[in-house]
């Protein structure tokens, strides 16, 4: 670990760490329901499969592309148990943190290091990060190619070039490597190209296009084998993902716009257009609870449950999503690029059942990692 780091952060760390060991002594599923571990143990059987010599067709016991069962099955082959696995596993997941630390070392170099380090370590409270990483989940096999994507692609910003180069080329092969464990992470591939678009010159960014299809070769072969794998919870009831995905959005930003603006309103420098914009939300979101059909006993987030709970209605839960559009507006006014990453985690989690999980910690990381904000 970095000399940098004080011991009061190392601390923090073994003693945070050793929650999450104890939790998978106890079999904790913090992020509720259980549906980490039934995943686990339905999906447990794969390494039968592969073991047998059928490497792609899982479709009976999963949705996800199988590079995270490969790396199961690899780490059975030595330590030949379930629950050594999920060990081995929960151990390596502890990383995550210090890996997320690394990178936001690299975005922000002029800021203390031990504030960084100490902000990373709220991976460890997070109920589905926690959950994820003591049932050997695809979202943490997913999460850390993702944050080693978003390392090359934070040093090939940093050398603020137009060229293609190694760092694009190994930014491409992560994130290729997280959309084989999840596929949800290929709505960042449409994001990065845009990125790629108005920052290569045009000649390289055929490159890059040319590069991210030779990764997306297994992707097509794959489905031209099992075409189950498109098989997936999409719902065309556009309504429902807009109001419940701005308003889990939403519960990630307001404390962070509230944080920035702590002191009075006016921090917020807002402008008669910004109002004018806030009424056009207003309208949407009233427009939206019209064709909002959404089933809450299939997730939806924290607010909805909370509306429910309290006021036994959705209208608090609406007003969530309201606010939602506001923070976005608010987060993205010095990156408008970044809206076309709000669009994308807002329509493109269009499912009959949205897990708040679904956000965690991918958020959390994209706000800070990709968002050009210097609030931050």
């Amino acid at each position: 670990m970095s000399k940098n780091i004080n011991l009061n952060n190392k601390i923090l760390y073994v003693f945070l760490s050793l929650t999450i060991l104890l939790g998978y002594y106890f079999g904790e599923d913090s992020a509720g329901s259980g549906g980490f571990i039934v995943d686990f143990n339905n999906t447990w059987p794969i390494l039968s499969l592969i073991d047998r010599g059928e490497y792609f067709n899982f479709s009976e016991h999963t949705i996800h592309f199988p590079l995270h069962y490969y790396f199961l099955y690899f780490l059975n082959i030595f330590f030949e148990s379930k629950d050594n696995v999920r060990l081995i596993f929960c151990i390596i997941s502890l990383a995550t943190p210090y890996i997320f630390y690394l990178i936001l070392s690299e975005k922000f170099p002029k800021i203390d290091k031990n504030k960084l380090f100490f902000f990373t370590l709220i991976l460890f409270l997070l109920p589905s990060f926690r959950s994820g990483a003591i049932w050997a989940n695809t979202q943490i096999t997913a999460l850390i190619f993702f944050l080693y994507s978003l390392y090359f692609f934070i040093k090939w910003e940093n050398k603020k070039s137009k060229k293609y180069c190694k760092e694009i080329i190994l930014q491409c092969f992560f994130l290729s490597c997280a959309v084989y464990t999840r596929q949800l992470y290929a709505i960042i591939f449409v994001y990065i190209l845009v990125k790629y678009f108005f920052a290569l010159n045009f000649k390289d960014f055929l490159k890059t296009v040319f590069t991210i299809f030779i990764f997306a070769i297994p992707g097509f072969l794959l489905v031209l084998v099992v075409p189950s794998t498109l098989r997936t919870t999409f719902d065309l009831n556009f309504f429902n993902s807009f109001m419940v995905n701005t308003s889990i959005i939403s519960f990630y930003l307001i404390p962070l716009i509230f944080l920035i603006n702590y002191k009075k309103i006016k921090d917020l420098n807002l402008k008669k257009t910004d109002y004018l914009f806030f009424l056009i939300f207003a309208f949407m979101t009233l427009i939206a609870t019209f064709g909002f059909n959404y089933n809450p006993s299939l997730g939806g987030g924290f607010f909805i449950k909370l509306s429910i709970l309290i006021f036994n209605n959705l209208y608090f839960f609406f007003f969530t999503s309201f606010i939602g559009l506001i923070s976005i507006y608010l987060f993205s006014r010095e990156d408008k690029l970044s809206l076309i990453l709000f669009f994308l985690l807002i329509f493109g989690f269009s499912s009959y059942q949205i897990f708040q999980k679904y956000f965690e910690p991918m958020l959390i990381i994209l706000i800070f990692l990709i968002i050009k904000n210097n609030q931050n």
